[in-house]
């Protein structure tokens, strides 16, 4: 009994220090802009929320970070102000989201605290009705988390088979993303494969786009149906050549 506790705790601790302590601060925007996005961290924190793989602290404290930019007026300030926090708060990495209204753009910096850098500058743009609502925020978000994991964590959305076909071309598809991923049915993916590449005699990997599809419908918190749109042939040829496909947001 006494070694199964062991085991036990031991398992329990792995878990723990395997864990990426994150902290999401407040989306910045003018006031004027503030309500268009004013739900984007939430949906951030949510979305880290149901991944075990994390732990999220929710740092929206708009007034403190607010009241810092019109003292210093300096981004180079914000940086070193996260990065100190970070530190005191023992945080892994800190979330920055920011929303341009002139622009119209919403971007993420994500500052790893260990080596006090900013390690991913995402961004992209959000589509506004004729009143300022904007038309794409959630299938925004998930573009600029996707592109976060990727280049910070390097978790990918896998496919993990085919299971529809007709005449050599895949149909449908079991995609690993869910409610979890806070996915909705219609959402736009594109399907790749990752490749080596040589240059200037290191070796590199992209992403090769074979294809695209969307959200059938959703099984669970883990995976959903994609059903194909475009590279049917394609798509099918690489699965059964066993090689691992991905898919991505397309807005």
């Amino acid at each position: 009994m006494r070694f199964s506790s062991i085991l036990f705790f031991l398992f329990i601790a792995i878990q723990l220090f395997s864990q990426n302590r994150i902290a999401i601060y407040d989306v910045q925007a003018t006031r004027s802009s503030k309500t268009i996005v004013k739900d984007v961290s939430g949906y951030i924190v949510n979305y880290y929320a149901s991944d075990d793989r994390f732990v999220v602290i929710d740092k929206a404290n708009r007034q403190l970070i607010k009241e810092e930019q019109n003292r210093q007026k300096s981004e180079e300030f914000i940086d070193g102000y996260i990065v100190d926090q970070g530190k005191q708060e023992g945080y892994d990495y800190c979330y920055y989201p920011k929303y341009d209204e002139k622009e119209k753009m919403l971007s993420i910096r994500v500052y790893e605290i260990a080596s006090g850098t900013v390690i991913s500058s995402q961004q992209t743009k959000l589509k506004t009705s004729f009143l300022g609502s904007p038309k794409n925020m959630k299938a925004a978000i998930n573009e600029l988390i996707d592109k976060v994991n990727s280049d910070c964590f390097e978790i990918r959305y896998e496919i993990v088979r085919c299971t529809k076909e007709k005449k050599n071309e895949a149909k449908e598809l079991l995609f690993a993303v869910g409610y979890n991923q806070r996915v909705e049915e219609g959402l736009a993916y594109k399907i790749y494969c990752m490749v080596e590449e040589k240059v200037g005699g290191k070796t590199l990997e992209r992403k090769d786009f074979i294809g695209k599809g969307r959200i059938d419908s959703i099984e669970d918190g883990n995976f959903s149906m994609l059903k194909v749109k475009e590279g049917g042939k394609e798509i099918l040829k690489k699965l059964n050549a066993g090689v691992p496909l991905y898919g991505s947001i397309d807005q």
